[in-house]
């Protein structure tokens, strides 16, 4: 072969693969001589391997949302029960929230009380009548005892 026929068969392949590019169904196959063929329809009397092209055409995606199934029932949920629904879901996310701001308080109380009862061995409090007086010891170590478990309590998840 010469230098001519090569640039038409480069040519040629170019353009086939160009047109294949395309065709909604492109087959590969090989003739007798070993050339590498391209063509839209399936040959006869010739195994031919079926390509998958792609042509460059934009995907479409669906983006409008799955309906919501109700887990009791396995029944779609209409519109205002989806909106209900996201309702009680706001609510519970707030009330989670809530309580796991309570908790964080209750950790800081909880370490702010311990680190008070053992900083310091003599402490005042307010007894019925508005007076101070001293916390016995006995006391105390069951303070310190109640504020190491409002620790364990409040303080695991934070």
């Amino acid at each position: 072969m010469n230098r001519p026929s090569i640039r038409a068969l480069l040519s040629i392949a170019l353009a086939s693969i160009a047109f294949a590019a395309s065709a909604d169904q492109v087959y590969r196959w090989v003739d007798e001589d070993g050339v590498v063929n391209y063509t839209q329809q399936k040959p006869r009397d010739t195994v031919a391997e079926q390509l998958t092209i792609s042509t460059g055409a934009p995907r479409v995606m669906d983006t409008t949302p799955a309906p919501i199934v109700s887990p009791a029932t396995g029944q779609e949920l209409n519109a205002d029960q989806q909106k209900m629904l996201e309702g009680l879901r706001a609510v519970e996310q707030a009330r989670k929230n809530e309580i796991a701001k309570i908790k964080q308080e209750n950790c800081q109380k909880s370490r702010s009380v311990l680190s008070r009862l053992t900083i310091k061995n003599r402490i005042r409090v307010k007894d019925e009548t508005g007076e101070y007086q001293i916390m016995g010891e006995d006391e105390r170590q069951e303070r310190i005892q109640k504020a190491q478990e409002g620790i364990a309590q409040y303080c695991a998840a934070a």
